[in-house]
């Protein structure tokens, strides 16, 4: 498991989260969900083995660049601030992983996952009350 997520780490280092807090969210959705498909099978095992403190240690990497993003995008007013980050980040990385289940299930092409994720985080990441902007427009 550890392994896994350092692979994922690297991919996720390579990543450009800088500028609009949307697009930024975008690219890591685009690149982020790769490594979560690539090791659902191994995080399941990992969870009937490790204790879910340590599960949560080693995704700590990941999380915290979502964290940082989040934090941003709410000080320019572009995701919610009437929820905790770190809910926000469970959201996102929840639906990477059933991007993933759906995949295994034939339910969702591989080819269009990092779409259904990013339309579906955008939607729980926008303030209430404000329209949730367009997956292909600026994010």
């Amino acid at each position: 498991m550890s392994r896994a997520i350092d692979r994922g780490n690297e991919a996720l280092d390579a990543i450009d989260l800088s500028g609009d807090p949307l697009v930024a969210l975008a690219r890591y959705v685009e690149v982020g969900w790769h490594p979560v498909d690539e090791a659902r099978a191994l995080l399941v095992a990992a969870q009937r083995e490790l204790p879910a403190g340590r599960i949560r240690e080693l995704h700590s990497g990941p999380a915290a660049r979502v964290e940082t993003l989040v934090a941003r995008g709410r000080a320019e007013g572009v995701f919610r601030t009437d929820l905790p980050i770190a809910w926000l980040v469970n959201v996102l990385h929840s639906v990477m992983h059933s991007a993933a289940d759906e995949i295994r299930a034939g339910r969702l092409a591989s080819d269009r996952a990092a779409a259904h994720i990013t339309a579906t985080v955008l939607a729980a990441f926008t303030p209430p009350g404000k329209p949730v902007p367009e997956p292909g427009a600026g994010a």
